[in-house]
């Protein structure tokens, strides 16, 4: 011990890749638990299973566009009218949405922000998913299409 005494404090090792430089993976995880608490199981574990690919903007040096708490959408009227190829193309929407939300990086969006824009994001995925199998009249059928969007984003 007295042999290093006299040096100054070493730095860290640099960690083995830039991965967590803007987020961390209990963050996402979190993130996740957020976003899927409120969702049908089946729902639930097609989303967890895809996010939990590695991040999508990773490296970006501009921080993600991430919308409005505020924003408006559809209400259960309007979905209930839309067509299917609306509704899929709603579902696509927020699942960009969502992904953005999620990988946002450290220090770019507040922590209440960025729970609060998870949770909305969950409970509009749901209506989505809901709306979705009322029109097609089986949740496999609205899975599939959840996992179509899901392809197409990542």
């Amino acid at each position: 011990m007295a042999i290093f005494s006299g040096l100054p404090p070493s730095p860290p090792p640099p960690p083995p890749s830039g991965r967590y430089v803007g987020s961390n993976p209990l963050r996402r995880e979190y993130g996740l638990r957020l976003l899927t608490c409120n969702l049908p199981e089946p729902l639930r574990a097609a989303l967890v299973r895809a996010l939990r690919r590695p991040p999508r903007f990773q490296g970006e040096k501009t921080p993600l566009a991430v919308q409005s708490g505020r924003r408006l959408r559809p209400d259960e009227g309007q979905l209930a009218k839309a067509t299917l190829q609306t509704k899929c193309t709603l579902v696509l929407t927020e699942l960009e949405v969502t992904w953005r939300v999620l990988e946002a990086p450290l220090g770019s969006i507040s922590r209440m922000t960025r729970n609060t824009l998870l949770v909305s994001q969950g409970a509009y995925l749901r209506r989505l998913y809901l709306a979705l199998v009322e029109q097609l009249g089986d949740v496999g059928l609205a899975l599939t299409e959840f996992q179509r969007a899901l392809d197409a984003i990542g």
